[in-house]
């Protein structure tokens, strides 16, 4: 967004939709199912924030305002260089939960696969860390994200350093595990058992069986994520996504050749394997076994 963007007249009804005189919607950014989310502008400060608020035929549904409530305190109380910043959330007079945000410049992973097709082999390794180190910080407090995905992981580029992953969107999340003071209190409705919550293409095989899921969920996401950027596309057993994945991944090299290491490709495919107990146990091991990939050159093949 240029930083000499006017004001969009046709938003100035929303002024009074969000109650809070503080701040001045300048530009609609996106949205989905859910909510909208808008470039809002500080009016006394002049400092600039993306601002997610519930769509107003949910404001009755006390499930979606809950799960808002639940997506700021969790990536509030979370403080890391890789998880998108929350400043602030409120309700507005008609029950609509709104999540102040730092705006990001740049663009989603998904962006720039579409645009490039694949990573080489150090960037996606770096992209991964980044992600594994965000979700990490989630893990810790008792947050499992359970929609990571291209498009809710930003590249966000500033004027003093390459660009930065950051982990966005926590509007499924949930809390597996109360772990201390800042894990933010669970939903006051829970999701059902046996109901499918995600995007069905990155679920892991749990998830797309409705089973209840922890931290590993995210980790196989990550893993495919992490498959994706070397490759371009998932394995061939991902490629019926509303069924979840039915048998184990065919090596990244399969499709990429030599220039992925049998290293790597170890790595790339505990992270996806189909029993949790079978994979990475945490986002650390995951991020440590990509971090000694690196520091032994094991990154491209040997010539």
């Amino acid at each position: 967004m240029s930083p000499d963007v006017a004001p969009d007249p046709s938003l100035e009804h929303l002024t009074a939709v969000l109650d809070n005189p503080r701040y001045r919607p300048l530009a609609r950014l996106g949205g989905g199912a859910m909510g909208q989310v808008y470039l809002v502008e500080h009016v006394e400060l002049g400092r600039r924030f993306a601002l997610k608020i519930l769509r107003e035929e949910f404001a009755c549904d006390a499930e979606f305002v809950d799960r808002m409530r639940l997506e700021a305190q969790a990536v509030a109380r979370l403080y890391h260089p890789n998880v998108v910043e929350v400043t602030d959330f409120w309700l507005t007079r008609t029950g609509l939960p709104c999540i102040l945000m730092e705006h990001l410049t740049g663009r989603t992973l998904a962006d720039k696969l579409a645009e490039c097709g694949h990573l080489d082999v150090e960037e996606a390794i770096q992209y991964a860390r980044q992600m594994l180190s965000g979700l990490g910080a989630a893990h810790a407090i008792g947050i499992v994200h359970r929609d990571v995905k291209p498009q809710n992981l930003f590249l966000h580029q500033t004027p003093v350093e390459r660009s930065r992953l950051k982990v966005m969107d926590f509007g499924v999340a949930r809390v597996f595990a109360p772990l201390s003071e800042r894990t933010p209190r669970p939903l006051l409705v829970s999701t059902e058992s046996g109901s499918i919550v995600g995007s069905h293409y990155f679920m892991s095989p749990e998830g797309a069986r409705g089973e209840r899921v922890d931290h590993r969920a995210d980790v196989y996401s990550a893993g495919l994520i992490f498959y994706l950027m070397l490759v371009g596309h998932g394995p061939t057993s991902c490629l019926s996504p509303s069924a979840g994945p039915s048998r184990e991944a065919e090596p990244p090299s399969a499709h990429v050749g030599p220039a992925i290491s049998a290293e790597l490709d170890a790595v790339a495919l505990r992270a996806i394997r189909l029993e949790p107990l079978q994979r990475y146990q945490s986002t650390q091991d995951f991020e440590a076994a990509l971090a000694r990939l690196g520091s032994q050159g094991h990154t491209t093949p040997s010539r």
